[in-house]
């Protein structure tokens, strides 16, 4: 509503109205008053503040929402305030606003769906040269737009990777280094700036990436379905692979809706296809390829042992020039009591992980089949990718590190088709997850003033703007207790039978996975430990990433040179300033604080959750 307003000079008025009138003739922003002032608070959607009625114009323009609005100020703030409204507000003369109506002709801002299930690495997929047939429906997708051959994420777990992805902020600006510091509702992220500029957000399946109020300002609406059963683990406790991962496989048909990701698809589907409110974001993150190693029938046996060996081979184990957590002395082999088995069982995992890829193939095939039933699809663009890899038995390790910065873990799945877009193409420059969302707020029109790190793809999508010189970034590990010891207590508090106990035990350990950060580019890639084992990589050599040569001499220069590139990057993203600014005298004593100013506790007042989400429940695991 609009209160408090003090007239404006004549002069002033007729400033702000030529600047809008400036505006309407490009951006068709029409029915331009300045005797005529907006202000019904029912019908507000948005309120900024603007440096004059041109911006207040381009912003209802932006706002798909947006039909009418009105710049005003207050008396005791000098600052042009801006109200947008949706459908048609109640309005009084006045002298003091300049109004506005937004164009009838605006282009309409178009419809997104995110697909992002859980675990996958790209070498995996047909379509990223694996010799097997995983992937037909995504394969077939990848024809038909564009596929981004070295995408990487900006951490190797669940929650931070989400997080950096959803904020466009690498993980050392935040904080968010453990699986439950999830986005808060004072950090900007792009679904609740999409959302905030007229889109409606779904959301089917798992979080893993805001808080509850952040959710809430972020999401539209939303349900939790997510998972499904992966059969039995044919080990008994005690027994060498009782800690693998690997299961039997489930008898439940993928067709049932029991399975959670199955539901999510479901979902999905009916909201495409019940007149869905537009535009929208349908973003529909499921479980995906996680551990346990076990899919839904008819795909729990797709692919044998024997098949994956013949195909693939898979990355030696026990390296003496990788980190800790690669070695069977004391590393996941060790913990996981995996170094008495054979080559071959690491291919009985590399076959089960290979079983939920095709399963989740076929939950996209269907989610496909579902939006070709509307007519929705010229003008929705998809977006297929995931969150972090996965060892799948490569180097004789299972699951995943938050430390380790492997391709196996940092290269996902990244694959587009947006209407008028190319078919076919392949970009070969280093991407990163964040970029996704920053080009879904290229593609909608939408220009806002907070500090990310993501680049818009829009021009890779159109065949153009391939950048090969171009490098990416990741993060992981622990220093401080409180974030180490998040991670390993909330592992090791299943008891010893847990399925994560492993993992506790060596996170525990002084210096369990020490803080990392990757910097790589298509030709090298170095991650550097302060208090651990660093790495180089020699791409054009090693592109499996199998000889180590941070120590070697023959390198120096090429580890000299990449040590200062990190070193620019750290310094350049190191901090973000705050789009509010504040006042440098006190406010009048006493200052109320107010009952929805949030305050982050004391660490003897902080609680944790009554009911805390195990590592499997979270992802749905039955």
């Amino acid at each position: 509503s609009i209160v408090n307003m003090v007239n404006m000079t004549l002069a002033s008025c007729l400033v702000l109205l030529a600047a809008v009138v400036h505006a309407a003739s490009a951006l068709t922003c029409g029915s331009i008053t300045s005797d005529l002032c907006y202000h019904d608070p029912v019908k507000v959607i948005h309120n900024q503040v603007v440096a004059n009625a041109t911006d207040c114009c381009q912003a209802c323009f932006k706002n798909a929402q947006c039909t009418f609005y009105t710049a005003w100020t207050e008396d005791s703030n000098p600052q042009l305030h801006c109200n947008l409204f949706k459908g048609e507000p109640a309005s009084s003369k006045g002298s003091n606003c300049v109004s506005g109506a937004a164009s009838s002709n605006r282009p309409k801002q178009p419809n997104f769906i995110f697909i992002f299930p859980d675990t996958l690495r790209a070498e995996s997929f047909g379509c990223y040269d694996n010799p097997l047939n995983t992937t037909p429906n995504l394969d077939k997708f990848a024809a038909e737009g564009v596929r981004f051959n070295q995408a990487h994420v900006m951490h190797t777990q669940c929650s931070p990777s989400r997080n950096t992805m959803i904020t466009g902020r690498y993980m050392h600006l935040l904080g968010h280094r453990t699986q439950t510091h999830l986005v808060q509702e004072y950090e900007p992220n792009y679904f609740r700036v999409l959302k905030e500029h007229g889109y409606h957000i779904e959301y089917h399946g798992k979080n893993d990436m805001f808080s509850a109020m952040s959710f809430n300002l972020s999401v539209s609406n939303w349900t939790s379905s997510i998972g499904y059963a992966s059969g039995n683990n044919p080990f008994q406790f005690g027994e060498a692979g009782y800690y693998s991962f690997l299961r039997s496989g489930s008898t439940v048909n993928a067709s049932d809706s029991s399975n959670g990701d199955t539901k999510g698809m479901l979902d999905a589907v009916q909201f495409l296809k019940n007149s869905p409110p537009e535009p929208f974001v349908l973003f529909v993150p499921s479980r995906g390829a996680h551990p346990p190693y076990g899919a839904p029938a008819p795909f729990n046996n797709l692919f044998s042992p024997e098949e994956v060996k013949d195909k693939i081979k898979l990355r030696p184990r026990n390296i003496a020039t990788k980190p800790n957590y690669m070695l069977n002395s004391d590393g996941i082999p060790h913990y996981r009591n995996l170094t008495s088995l054979d080559d071959d069982f690491f291919y009985q995992v590399q076959a089960a992980y290979l079983n939920q890829i095709a399963y989740t193939d076929w939950l996209f095939g269907e989610l496909m089949t579902g939006l070709e039933e509307t007519t929705l699809g010229n003008r929705t663009s998809v977006f297929f990718s995931s969150d972090h890899g996965d060892f799948g038995g490569d180097y004789g390790l299972v699951e995943k590190w938050p430390g380790s910065m492997s391709d196996v873990l940092t290269r996902v799945p990244l694959i587009a088709r947006v209407p008028g877009g190319a078919r076919g193409h392949v970009v070969e420059g280093p991407v990163q997850t964040a970029d996704i969302l920053e080009t879904m707020l290229d593609m909608a029109g939408v220009d806002v003033d907070f500090v990310r790190f993501g680049q818009s793809l829009n021009k890779q999508l159109h065949g153009e703007g391939d950048d090969l010189g171009r490098t990416v970034y990741s993060e992981g590990g622990f220093y401080f207790s409180n974030e180490q010891m998040i991670e390993a207590n909330e592992c090791l508090s299943g008891g010893p039978k847990a399925d994560y106990y492993p993992r506790g035990l060596e996170e525990s350990q002084p210096n369990g996975s020490p803080r990392a950060v990757m910097l790589r580019n298509l030709t090298a890639k170095l991650v550097y430990r302060p208090t651990g084992v660093s790495e180089l990589y020699d791409l054009s050599k090693d592109p499996l990433e199998l000889t180590n040569v941070f120590e070697s001499p023959e390198y120096t220069l090429l580890r000299s040179t990449l040590m200062q590139n990190l070193t620019d990057w750290m310094i350049l993203t190191s901090d973000i300033t705050p789009v509010v600014t504040d006042s440098r005298g006190p406010p009048k004593f006493p200052h109320p604080v107010p009952s929805e100013c949030v305050l982050q506790p004391l660490p003897d007042e902080s609680t944790v959750p009554e009911d805390p989400w195990d590592y499997l429940k979270v992802n749905g695991v039955h």
